[in-house]
């Protein structure tokens, strides 16, 4: 990460900061993947009555992830009540990667505003500080609902 002169530890993270996290809001689109055929003739049951065209069929096939995890499987979100916790939330992919993440319990500092929720268009990164002050088990998403449905959804703890 880039840190001004004079502000970085010697392993180059910021002085002002405890603990980071980067966070990669993407959709993946595995209808794209090589071994779709593969995974439909080895998978499916009825592999050969699948339609590849059908719409339910292509949503299906979207996974909607934060650093490639679905339904709050996403590991190491773990922090200590009271550090400084500096997350990186970047957004890939196309038209279809505008997220919203949005914390749940706790808020953060970002552009000289508190809030719990930021804006990220595909290929935009911003950063948010946080010092957390409630602990628990909290939800970190993409507010979108699409997204949500989709797995784009994350748990961090607090302790």
């Amino acid at each position: 990460m880039v840190t001004a002169r004079g502000q970085a530890k010697l392993d180059g993270s910021p002085k002002d900061v405890d603990r980071e996290f980067v966070t990669l809001f993407n959709i993946y689109d595995e209808n794209l993947s090589p071994w779709l055929d593969y995974n439909i003739g080895h998978f499916a049951s009825e592999g050969d009555k699948v339609d590849k065209e059908d719409g339910d069929f292509v949503e299906s096939n979207l996974k909607h992830s934060i650093n490639g995890y679905l339904y709050g499987n996403v590991p190491g979100l773990t922090m200590v009540n009271g550090e400084r916790v500096r997350w990186y939330a970047m957004a890939a992919g196309t038209e279809t990667g505008l997220h919203t993440p949005h914390w749940h319990g706790n808020t953060v500092l970002t552009m000289g505003m508190r809030m719990d929720n930021i804006e990220l268009l595909p290929t935009s990164m911003k950063t948010a500080d946080m010092v957390p002050d409630a602990r628990g088990k909290w939800l970190y998403h993409c507010h979108v609902n699409d997204h949500i449905a989709g797995g784009m959804l994350a748990l961090y703890k607090v302790k």
